[in-house]
């Protein structure tokens, strides 16, 4: 991919779409450089690695309202841990994703007399599952009917060393949806293979799936609705980590 600029970039956070009300948005992974220096080194440091941190801000124009608004999704969630979090410099299926589990660990609102009312929220890694790299496997819409929803990731096998992840954003939720993530050997899918299936969700927020160990020898993944009762509006993403 040639250099681009954000234009459209999607940050979910649980289940609230903060897209719209950003115009900043930052992620960070870090690992802490520990000095292994010792004698008999030429007079040159030497690091190891040590342990990672994931961060991310967000920043853009305040809004307030009773539940879909920057303000009530932040105020009342500062200090919660594993917020699943989802952010993509695009929110076109089979563009690359990156998700984790995140705490709101600082709000700031309110500006300068006469400008437009900013906001920034900042975040960080509250679960050792760190931060996984993958692919929109489904764009946010609508869901109300039982079949394969978004579209097939080609990410590769999974390693004996590796695990699958998953995550599910449920901005809008009707009664019950059931939501598994399938894997095939070939993009037709003709015997697709149930690796795993997210909590029935019945309300607004995230769901993270319990990661799921490799090996896995099939390349091609999807989401797909194993029973819903209502309309629900989604959105998710699939990946491979250690």
């Amino acid at each position: 991919m040639s250099s681009f600029a954000l234009t459209d970039a999607t940050t979910w956070v649980a289940g609230y779409d903060f897209t719209t009300n950003l115009n900043q948005m930052s992620l960070a992974v870090e690992a802490e450089q520990l000095d292994s220096t010792t004698f008999g080194g030429g007079g040159f440091r030497s690091r190891a690695g040590g342990l990672k941190s994931v961060s991310a801000q967000l920043a853009g124009y305040w809004e307030s309202a009773a539940v879909n608004a920057p303000d009530p999704q932040a105020f009342p969630d500062l200090g919660v841990a594993d917020r699943v979090v989802t952010m993509a410099p695009t929110p076109t299926e089979g563009s690359v994703a990156y998700f984790a589990q995140l705490g709101k660990f600082g709000y700031q609102l309110f500006g300068a007399q006469g400008e437009l009312t900013p906001f920034s929220l900042s975040m960080a890694s509250t679960n050792p599952a760190g931060l996984i790299r993958g692919q929109v496997a489904k764009a946010k819409g609508s869901v109300s009917a039982t079949g394969a929803t978004g579209s097939v990731l080609q990410l590769g096998t999974v390693s004996g060393t590796q695990y699958l992840y998953a995550v599910l954003h449920v901005f809008s939720a009707g009664t019950t949806l059931t939501v598994q993530v399938q894997s095939a050997s070939t993009v037709g899918f003709a015997s697709p293979t149930v690796r795993g299936t997210f909590a029935a969700a019945t309300t607004q927020g995230g769901l993270w799936l319990a990661r799921v160990a490799g090996p896995i020898t099939d390349a091609y993944y999807r989401l797909n609705v194993s029973a819903v009762t209502g309309s629900f509006v989604v959105a998710g993403a699939i990946g491979i980590g250690s």
